[in-house]
């Protein structure tokens, strides 16, 4: 059994999801060191080379919004100028810091990923999408690619497992629609794939016309 299994398991790992791995990155608490302790717990022969792939993946989606925070739209001569924000006092200070930080030819993305990582025990419970939030000012167009990264829904159902319904068995344990909705339903699919033509004399139009009232009347709620 573990023979037949060890295959699969090497085939998921090869084929792991690389937006995972970059939304990983995004955690301040792990970063790049929890995915070289993943890789080579795994395979450590091909450690670094996983790396450098993230890392390149990471970079060129980072540019792209890097090259979008860049597009400025012109203000039109009836649009109001967008209220300043006042940081108690310290908006020179602030200024200066970012003009400093800017001069330094490095990007947001380095400067957060030459960062500490936060202590994973003291900040357990890290909200890390609201992290971005509260630091959109350090990192900017990094903070925007972050949350829209660690939005996305992620599920482990297989697409196969989703769509196919050659093995399923429609009963009162397995489903809640009611006979009524599933006849519709397979009704409609059969619509809409094509399904094999019956002689009239072996249809029963009585049937087919309540179907479809009840297809007409799913698709109008």
């Amino acid at each position: 059994m573990v023979a037949s299994m060890k295959p699969k398991f090497n085939k998921y790992w090869d084929e792991y999801c690389e937006i995972l791995a970059i939304a990983a990155v995004l955690d301040p608490r792990l970063k790049f060191g929890f995915l070289e302790y993943c890789f080579t717990t795994l395979d450590a022969t091909t450690s670094k080379m996983k790396l450098d792939h993230i890392r390149k993946k990471l970079k060129k989606l980072f540019d792209v919004y890097k090259k979008n925070k860049k597009k400025t739209v012109p203000v039109t001569s009836g649009s109001k100028p967008a209220a300043k924000t006042t940081l108690g006092g310290y908006d020179g200070y602030y200024a200066f810091i970012s003009q400093n930080d800017g001069g330094n030819g490095k990007s947001a993305l380095d400067k957060y990923l030459e960062e500490p990582v936060l202590d994973i025990m003291a900040f357990e419970s890290l909200n890390v999408l609201s992290y971005w939030r509260d630091n959109a000012n350090r990192f900017k167009e990094l903070a925007s690619m972050a949350c829209d990264v660690l939005s996305i829904p992620i599920t482990t159902v297989a697409s196969e497992s989703s769509f196919s319904i050659g093995s399923r068995v429609l009963n009162k344990y397995r489903s809640s629609l009611l006979p009524s909705n599933v006849r519709a339903l397979i009704c409609a699919r059969n619509w809409l794939r094509g399904f094999e033509s019956l002689d009239s004399d072996e249809v029963d139009s009585e049937p087919l016309k309540e179907v479809g009232e009840e297809v007409n009347e799913a698709g109008q709620m």
